[in-house]
Order: structure tokens, then C-alpha cells, then sequence
């Protein structure tokens, strides 16, 4: 039980009443004493999370995880889609086992992107390394065997290759450690790619190329080139912090807008030098029968 000051019992004798100065200490000291008792398990919270070592501690995502569904969505078709662009997104998303699959029309774009002229662009994300490097070459060995294409894999170590850069990066760490040393540097050792473009090449187009030669009807033209028939397709295939890194998706989609609002203002403007040319007629003096142009009376 507190003890009161003399001062109180001599207020409490002389006037009969409790002093308002302790009850106001006293309600600040329960106040006091209930924030401390809120704050102990906040603070007995944090000494347990520190005690636990850091692979047991549990941290929230910053993000919510997709679900199987979502993840393994295929993509919408384009107008007028080659016949091969089905069935390999099935086998890209079913078969191979890639998330979240993201196609790039890319066929009206111009000037054309780096990898050709008439391109069909798809970006998948693989698991881990390993899944990337195994699903880039089953999917190779799936278009030569199926449909008889060629394709061409950038970025994509083969057994042997993989085997020999192991043994190699082995030796490189005995040998640092017969000297003391250590390899802390975080360079690149070309294990560790992140990331597989798979070149099909020209496939079946499901409709007319826009970039067709123009037929020329003169035989003394000297020249070069001839008609572009087929659609070029790209599989992009990277991991999930490649693919947040290089985000290809906005580049391309970027890319796509600015071209875009380009060919609407160049037809805007031939709009409106058609209607100015329409609203002022012909020229003064011009005889549309003769289709000339009188300079005199």
C-alpha cells in the first residue's frame, strides 16, 4: 500500500477531503504502469525474434504470391497467329513447366527490333537455373523433332560446357586457397546466365507479311531484296530476378506505344492536308477537261 505524504493527512484532518494533487499522481502512476505492461510483449516479441537463428524467422512478402492458376495462364493470341504459336505455348506452359507467359506482337513495329523484322516475341520465367538451362534445350530438341525447325539457343550451356566450367572454377578455388586467398568477387563466372534466348526462326505466318517487296513493273530497275513471307518467334527465357531486372515487358510495350501514337500523328496529319487540299479546289485558271493550267484569257 502507498504511503501518503504528512501533508495529505494534515489536508484530510483539517478539511475531510482526499487531496486532488495525489489522486492526479496516483491515476499518472495505474497510466504509467499500464503502458509498461502493453509495451512487455512488444519487447518480449523482439527478444524471441532475435533469438531465432535467421533461416527459422518468418518474413512477409512483400508481394502476394500468385496462384498454380495464374502462374501458368496462357497468354492471349494475336490477330491472325502463325500455326505454331498454339501448340508451343501449351508446350511451353504444360510440358516444360515456365510461369507466367507474356506475348509480344511485334510484327508492325517499325523500325524492326535488333532481332529481326516480322517478330513474335514470348517471355516465360523459369524456376531456378537448372530449370532454365533444361527447358531451353528440351525445348530445342522439341522443334527439331516435331516441326523440323532449327532453332538457336544464346545463352545455353550444354552438358559438356557446364561439366567443363564446373572443373574449371573448381581449380581456380584450390588454387586461391593453397595461397590463403579466397574468391569474395561477385563477378560473373558464365554458370550463373540467368537467362536463354531461343531463336526458332521463320516460321508459317498466319497472315500477309506488310513487308512484302513491291512488285516493279520496269525490267531496268537494278536492286536488291525480295518478298519477306513468315513471322520471325523469339522465347525469352529467364529467371524471376533476371526477368524483374531487365523487365523487358515495359520496354517493348513502350516501344510498341511510341510507335503507335507515331503512325496516328502521321495520319492525322495526311487527314488534314487531304481536307485543306479539298477545301481550297483547283487552281485559278485550270481546265479540268484539258488538264491544264490557262495563263491568259
Amino acid at each position: 500500500m502507498q504511503k501518503l505524504p504528512t501533508g495529505a493527512y494534515r489536508c484530510i484532518k483539517r478539511t475531510g477531503k482526499f487531496p486532488v494533487a495525489v489522486c492526479r499522481r496516483d491515476q499518472l502512476g495505474l497510466e504509467s504502469l499500464g503502458k509498461t505492461s502493453e509495451k512487455e510483449p512488444d519487447r518480449e516479441n523482439n527478444e524471441e525474434s532475435r533469438a531465432l537463428p535467421w533461416y527459422l524467422q518468418v518474413q512477409t512478402p512483400s508481394q502476394e504470391p500468385k496462384s498454380i492458376s495464374e502462374r501458368q495462364r496462357l497468354p492471349d493470341l494475336p490477330p491472325e497467329p502463325p500455326p505454331l504459336l498454339q501448340p508451343m505455348l501449351q508446350h511451353i506452359s504444360v510440358d516444360l513447366g515456365l510461369d507466367d507467359l507474356y506475348l509480344l506482337d511485334l510484327r508492325d513495329l517499325d523500325p524492326p527490333p535488333a532481332l529481326g523484322a516480322n517478330l513474335l516475341m514470348v517471355i516465360g520465367t523459369a524456376r531456378s537455373e537448372k530449370h532454365l538451362h533444361v527447358s531451353a534445350d528440351r525445348l530445342c530438341r522439341w522443334l527439331r523433332t516435331t516441326h523440323r525447325l532449327t532453332p538457336y539457343a544464346d545463352g545455353l550451356l550444354g552438358r559438356g560446357e557446364l561439366r567443363l566450367k564446373l572443373k574449371r572454377k573448381n581449380r581456380r578455388a584450390r588454387m586461391l586457397n593453397s595461397v590463403g586467398a579466397s574468391d569474395s568477387s561477385n563477378t560473373d563466372d558464365g554458370i550463373r546466365t540467368g537467362w536463354v534466348c531461343v531463336n526458332i526462326g521463320m516460321v508459317e505466318d498466319g497472315r500477309e507479311s506488310p513487308l512484302k517487296a513491291v512488285e516493279l513493273k520496269d525490267d531496268n530497275y537494278v536492286g536488291f531484296g525480295g518478298e519477306i513471307s513468315g513471322v520471325k518467334v523469339v522465347v525469352q527465357m529467364l529467371t524471376e530476378e533476371k526477368r524483374e531486372e531487365l523487365d523487358l515487358e515495359t520496354l517493348w510495350s513502350q516501344a510498341l506505344a511510341r510507335y503507335t501514337r507515331r503512325k496516328d500523328r502521321i495520319l492525322k496529319g495526311q487527314v488534314e492536308e487531304a481536307a485543306t487540299s479539298d477545301h481550297l479546289g483547283p487552281p485559278l485558271g485550270f481546265n479540268a477537261s484539258s488538264s491544264t493550267l490557262s495563263l491568259g484569257p
